[in-house]
């Protein structure tokens, strides 16, 4: 896991010192080492988190010829399989996957891609050709951020590393932040002129300009081929969370008594004795779970059952309520893409535990995504069409002149997006796999975010396992018949688990990350600071409503609380950045 950036110029040498900045601002991705190559018309630098092959594997990397240089983030996991089907064309020098890729590319060229099982994010500048190449993972688990414009492509790990000063926001993407928050920091960044590379793209830049492509989509039309699917899942959840436990250094775990992340303890706990971090919010037990939409148990007592019986060790760690309002602002400069849930609190507050004793942990990322693990899955009137979505989850109001019905806006454009992937919706199949395809292209995406900028923050690698190709392809097979069969959200992987957790938690029904119910004061507190101070909140929210929201006498709900604190979160990103609407 590490920081990238560079710059591609062409007519005039790339800014050097303006790379070097960018490198400084990613070095909390990569404390180990760092390094910066001038190539000509292209300048690249690297910061690295060192965790496997610790004494090499220096980056950028360059082919012993000099022609192609690599940076690069992220872990591919079968690199050992991979190094083998190479060993006879490459004299390899080191025990790191960054080789590896650098190697597959140049051997098969775009087609390495589809070979990668793990989370990346690339570029690689070919000196002969004076040409680059970036690619990002399937799902968009390691980030790439990137600027073009008059010819000059720019890139780095996180956005901010490619803030100039006094930056523009970017209007639709603030918006679709206050109003569908799930979605949003996907497509574009917060900033204006800053771009995201999507999961599963890649992008090649020459003299001729930038050229992006997808490699990779999540398939609409997949199809049932029979046989055992929870033993097929089993067996590639094995397979994936061994990989994933590969590196020179202890991996951790994440431990929230669910079913996706008791399943990877189970198998981590065969392979090795990994430590698991649990959080905890002040009064947790006394929350009340019955009118939470997403939070709908208390993951304390099953946490414990797990630790318990998989003998894990585990470290608990408190959220204090005091100092929640300290907590945003942190989370504000962190998350350059905006806090899009209360949740990253404790995201945040795990990352900084358990980077005390570990560089890598196993997060329980992307399996509700892939598995049909969501219950509104069998809402007719949720998957009928994104609004209904919306609806669910509820947004910040908006002022009417900037934009009329933010719902009907941001449903029509993720209705587009699905119909363009092959998304129909005339019976009920149909529509949960057309949802599915959402999820998967805009919610999923967003959730790696967060998962990988509060980890990195912390110089913590987070591995997905449920990310791993072959369950991936596995999960594809599943439909949604199997997926929810009588009802059940993610019944086929519930089954694969049989056996492997401890059955209350198997049948455990889906609850996020805990949140604190309790912070009603601090997010009023904080809202009505940012109404007061911040320029660029006045210029997109209904100023009046959002008071209206601030009466310390007024009950709120668990939307109205998140709406408050997805306001604060904007005026200190907005303040922090200096951002300009």
């Amino acid at each position: 896991m590490c920081g990238i950036a560079g710059i591609v110029r062409y007519g005039a040498p790339p800014d050097d010192a303006r790379v070097a900045r960018m490198q400084r601002a990613l070095a909390h991705r990569g404390p180990d080492g760092s390094g910066l190559e001038r190539l000509g018309a292209a300048c690249l630098a690297h910061t690295r988190l060192a965790l496997v092959d610790l004494a090499g594997g220096r980056q950028p990397m360059r082919t012993r010829d000099g022609r192609y240089t690599i940076t690069y983030n992220g872990e591919v996991y079968n690199h050992g399989e991979l190094r083998a089907e190479l060993r006879e064309r490459f004299d390899f020098a080191s025990a790191c996957d960054t080789e590896v890729v650098l190697a597959a590319y140049v051997t098969w060229g775009e087609a390495a891609l589809a070979r990668l099982n793990g989370m990346f994010a690339f570029f690689v500048w070919d000196a002969e050709r004076e040409r680059g190449f970036a690619a990002r993972d399937r799902l968009g688990v390691k980030p790439f951020a990137y600027t073009f414009s008059d010819g000059e492509l720019a890139f780095a790990s996180e956005a901010k590393a490619l803030v100039g000063p006094r930056p523009r926001a970017h209007a639709e993407s603030i918006l679709e932040y206050l109003s569908a928050p799930c979605f949003s920091g996907v497509e574009h960044s917060m900033f204006d002129g800053i771009d995201y590379l999507q999961p599963g793209s890649l992008l090649r830049v020459s003299r001729d300009g930038l050229e992006l492509e997808r490699w990779w989509d999540w398939p609409l039309d997949a199809r049932d081929g029979g046989g055992d699917h929870a033993a097929e899942l089993r067996a590639r959840v094995e397979s994936a969370v061994a990989r994933s436990l590969r590196a020179d250094v202890p991996v951790g775990l994440y431990l929230s008594g669910g079913l996706d992340s008791t399943l990877i303890a189970a198998v981590a706990a065969r392979e090795s004795r990994p430590r698991a971090f649990t959080v905890e919010f002040e009064d947790q037990g006394a929350f009340d779970y019955a009118r939470s939409t997403i939070v709908v148990s208390d993951d304390r007592p099953f946490a414990a059952l797990a630790a318990e019986s998989l003998a894990v060790e585990r470290e608990l760690c408190l959220v204090p309520r005091a100092g929640l309002a300290r907590d945003l602002a942190a989370l504000a400069h962190i998350n350059d893409a905006l806090p899009a849930w209360e949740q990253e609190l404790a995201q945040h507050h795990l990352a900084a535990a358990a980077a005390r004793h570990v560089k890598a942990v196993l997060v329980g990322d992307a399996a509700d995504e892939t598995h049909w693990g969501y219950h509104f899955l069998l809402d007719d009137q949720a998957t009928r069409d994104p609004a209904g979505i919306l609806r669910r989850f509820g947004g910040v109001p908006i002022r009417r002149e900037v934009l009329a019905d933010p719902r009907a806006h941001f449903a029509a454009k993720y209705r587009a997006l699905m119909a363009a992937g092959g998304a129909r919706w005339d019976t009920p199949p149909e529509r949960r796999r057309a949802t599915t395809y959402l999820i998967v292209k805009r919610w999923l995406p967003r959730l790696l975010h967060n998962g990988d900028i509060h980890a990195m923050a912390r110089s913590l690698e987070a591995r997905v396992p449920f990310a791993d190709v072959e369950l991936l392809a596995a999960a594809e097979r599943v439909p949604p018949e199997i997926g929810l069969r009588d009802g059940v959200e993610k019944w086929a992987l519930r089954e694969a688990a049989r056996g492997l957790v401890p059955e209350p938690i198997r049948a455990r029904k889906k609850s996020a990350l805990p949140k604190d119910q309790r912070a009603q004061a601090c997010w009023q507190q904080a809202a009505r600071a940012a109404l007061d101070e911040s320029p660029l909140v006045r210029a997109f929210v209904d100023a009046a409503a959002v008071r209206a929201l601030c009466d310390p006498a007024r009950a709120l709900d668990e939307a109205e609380r998140a709406a408050l604190f997805r306001v604060a979160a904007l005026g200190h990103w907005a303040a922090h950045y200096e951002v300009v609407a």
